[in-house]
């Protein structure tokens, strides 16, 4: 008998989508950022082009083949400082950017190991990015809930421990161990 070779798995591209909501205060960001070097570009290259024609024009300088040979070495100059002045914003902003979201991350890490020691009762308050801001609503609120139930807990063990009857103390001890199972997972 010969081994058979196990089945091939059919290779299947999963698709992880991002939320929008998580995009569009960083591309706000960058389209300002670019709007800005645009405007700053367009203003003062018309102001420079402008001027030079305007010499070249009141000199006679009638001779070249095109307008671009006046303007072109003061248009190479603002084409090389919109490039690097929309990386360098590029980059700045990007660089703050992950410092929030650093920031944001380093928080909820903080609070997550708060609860795993038992502070339940700390709040998140991050002051990062609005998305873990969110995010640190959606932990509070979870927690608020935990530490309800585990009030629920405390009341319904300090009700046991009054007198009670074997047979409601049986019935009632097995609700609060259901109740305690369901916060310990």
């Amino acid at each position: 008998m010969t081994p058979t070779s196990p089945p091939k798995q059919k290779f299947r591209r999963k698709i992880f989508y991002v939320n929008p909501r998580f995009q569009g205060g960083a591309a706000l960001v960058f389209s300002v950022a670019v709007v800005i070097g645009g405007a700053l570009f367009g203003g003062l290259v018309y102001r420079d082009m402008r001027q030079a024609l305007w010499e070249a024009s009141m000199q006679g300088h009638y001779q070249m083949a095109t307008p671009f040979e006046i303007v072109r070495e003061s248009l190479l100059w603002h084409l090389a400082g919109l490039f690097a002045g929309i990386s360098a914003l590029g980059l700045v902003v990007s660089l703050l950017i992950e410092r929030a979201t650093k920031s944001g991350i380093r928080r909820c890490i903080e609070v997550f190991r708060a609860s795993a020691e038992g502070d339940l009762s700390t709040p998140t308050g991050d002051a990062g990015l609005s998305e873990f801001a969110r995010f640190g609503q959606h932990i509070d609120a979870a927690r608020l809930l935990t530490l309800a139930q585990v009030r629920e807990i405390r009341e319904e063990a300090a009700s046991l421990a009054g007198g009670v009857s074997t047979e409601e103390f049986g019935l009632r001890w097995e609700d609060l161990k259901r109740k305690i199972r369901r916060v310990a997972t």
